[in-house]
């Protein structure tokens, strides 16, 4: 090997070591510190939950065993949940490891992807930082939470880059595995996963390679991706019936024709979140590679990235703003295309002001640079974190989980008693209640909102909250036995 390629690998593989260890805190640390969140986090690890205690994969069932069909996408991710939970238990870990873990793996894609396109590892590196320092990407909802994005990003990047591939170097076997990875990503969210879509067709066009359309293997791959989803819609819908119609009013007309459940937003939102929070740190630099790249030497790798990412981020922020129903995670999968070219931008300005000042800097002083550079953000994307567990148990029925896990250690004897629903975020309760069941034996009936039945003296009771704990100790004497916060374990002592 000649010693110029050893010590190029030598600095790859320090700069991916020294990638893996930043990465622990923005996606690993207090990762299950906090409780199972309301709706799509808790939906899920429901749907998850109920395929291993029912031993059924097809059909996705909600907290009363019904089909489930508020939450109708394709079932990729409660898969994934289900074997999670099957391997680490129904914890919060179970449930959000996959989210992270695909959130690292996106990391790893686009340090590569800028070691390639970028032309160094600094490139690489600099691009998955500035991912991990999103708060747009890491954070609730994509890869600090068990819900859909954080997949359906590492799809979406890994379809891009290899569409990218098969424009530049025109191999069949590129086109194929593009169209693999967004056949993933539709089977993990649905049309969600096809979104770049028209973004992918404009950068073709953009890139010059129209002619790469004209080739058979592209629409074979598309093809193939439509068969293998109306196969799914189809099989699941024959199983049972409804489902066709859910998928429309979810996630087909539903979003793009209407605002649903309240989620009122303007069509400039996702700019507007884009440039106050969530890319705040690296915008400019982002607009500078857009820039910069475009207009670099036809041909050249980082002509073609920033051409790609452009088309494709800009088209997809247009089809976002189309769609009436407007969420804030919606976004996700443009980040790492984002991260690449605020790489780019900074990187080209780096060379400038190196050229214009005659430096030449060796790896150590061009690492300690860019560590000093991403310093800020990633402090600050760490106290985001430490936020979100502030804010940890601002609804009381989000506690049910963490007393229970106390009231395990504290009072194992306690395995029969009863649990006082709370009307408001159902599932979160539901999937706290069905995981003790699951992995501790547990009998716990649940009681409507509202209502105490007669029951035996002597019955353990679980409340969480003043109003329903107020509504016991109004028809009951009772004995405190456990308190965390505001849930009780009270022992049921007479009538009153």
């Amino acid at each position: 090997m000649h010693i110029s390629t050893y010590f190029r690998r030598s600095h790859w593989l320090r700069s991916g070591l020294l990638l893996l260890a930043l990465a622990y805190m923005p996606l690993f640390w207090l990762l299950t510190s906090h409780p199972v969140q309301v709706w799509d986090e808790a939906r899920t690890g429901l749907n998850g939950l109920n395929i291993l205690r029912n031993n059924e994969w097809l059909v996705m069932r909600d907290a009363a065993q019904q089909p489930d069909l508020w939450n109708c996408k394709p079932p990729l991710w409660p898969w994934l949940l289900a074997l999670s939970f099957k391997l680490l238990g129904p914890t919060e870990l179970g449930l959000r490891l996959p989210s992270a873990l695909a959130g690292l793996a996106t990391a790893l894609v686009v340090y590569r992807a800028g070691r390639r396109w970028l032309g160094s590892w600094e490139g690489g590196l600099l691009a998955a930082i500035i991912l991990l320092t999103s708060s747009g990407y890491v954070g609730y909802h994509v890869t600090r939470s068990g819900d859909f994005d954080a997949l359906l990003t590492l799809w979406t990047t890994l379809g891009t880059l290899n569409w990218l591939r098969y424009l530049t170097e025109g191999r069949n076997r590129e086109a194929w595995l593009a169209g693999l990875f967004f056949f993933l990503a539709a089977f993990t969210k649905g049309v969600a996963g096809l979104l770049f879509g028209p973004g992918l067709l404009v950068a073709t066009l953009a890139l010059g390679q129209g002619q790469r359309l004209r080739r058979p293997a592209p629409w074979l791959a598309i093809l193939l991706l439509l068969a293998g989803m109306g196969t799914w819609y189809g099989v699941r819908e024959f199983a049972e019936p409804g489902y066709w119609q859910a998928v429309w009013q979810y996630e087909l007309g539903g979003p793009a024709g209407s605002q649903l459940e309240g989620h009122f937003t303007e069509p400039y939102y996702y700019l507007g979140i884009l440039i106050e929070s969530k890319f705040v740190f690296w915008l400019v630099p982002a607009l500078l590679g857009g820039l910069v790249g475009w207009n670099m030497p036809a041909g050249s790798r980082g002509w073609a990235l920033a051409r790609l990412a452009v088309c494709v981020a800009g088209t997809f922020m247009l089809v976002l703003a189309a769609t009436q129903n407007r969420l804030p995670w919606y976004d996700a999968p443009m980040y790492p295309l984002l991260a690449l070219l605020a790489a780019l931008g900074l990187q080209q300005a780096g060379q400038a002001v190196a050229s214009q000042q005659h430096w030449h800097l060796g790896p150590t002083t061009r690492l300690g640079g860019m560590l000093l550079l991403v310093c800020l953000p990633y402090w600050a994307q760490c106290r985001y974190l430490v936020r979100i567990y502030d804010a940890r148990y601002q609804l009381a029925t989000t506690r049910v989980g963490p007393h229970l896990h106390h009231q395990l250690r504290e009072k194992p004897e306690i395995y029969d008693y009863y649990y006082a629903n709370n009307s408001d975020n159902g599932d979160v309760q539901s999937f706290y209640l069905l995981a003790t069941e699951m992995a501790n034996g547990h009998y716990i009936q649940q009681v409507a909102p509202g209502e105490v039945p007669d029951a035996d003296i002597g019955r353990m009771v679980v409340v969480c909250g003043a109003r329903p704990r107020q509504l016991w100790e109004s028809r009951y004497r009772t004995r405190l036995v456990l308190q965390t916060d505001s849930c009780v374990t009270l022992q049921l002592e007479g009538r009153r």
